[in-house]
């Protein structure tokens, strides 16, 4: 009778080890979609601030007096705010952009303007969510 016993109480413990190494697993899995997910939206955001520097350039580009930027641009369901400060021809264009889940992501660039139309934009530095 002793043996009947015990072999239940063992398979009681198997079952339960097996039960929290299933649910960890599980747990772990979760965990990684998310960070998945979340470098996703990360990179969108960057994706929607670099849309916004390449939209003041595109404005740069025919008019290098362009100063008054862009608030709240939409951009493919996310969207951007595009800053421009100094004065021509060397200009600091900052843009701001946001994705639909509230990601944000900021790129700024240090850029000298050509002196003829249409005119050519030389990026002197680039900095990435500083």
């Amino acid at each position: 009778m002793k043996t009947k016993g015990s072999v239940l109480l063992i398979t009681v413990f198997a079952v339960a080890l097996l039960s929290a190494l299933v649910m960890g697993m599980l747990q772990l899995n979760t965990e990684e979609l998310q960070l998945a997910q979340n470098h996703i939206n990360a990179a969108y955001a960057l994706a929607v601030a670099e849309a916004g520097l390449n939209d003041a350039f595109s404005e740069l580009r025919t008019d290098s007096g362009f100063s008054s930027g862009f608030a709240g641009k939409s951009f493919n369901g996310g969207s951007y705010d595009v800053t421009v400060t100094g004065s021509a021809p060397n200009l600091t264009v900052g843009a701001t952009g946001t994705s639909a889940q509230g990601f944000v992501a900021r790129v700024e660039a240090d850029v000298t303007v050509g002196s003829t139309s249409p005119y050519v934009i030389r990026i002197d530095n680039l900095r990435v969510n500083e």
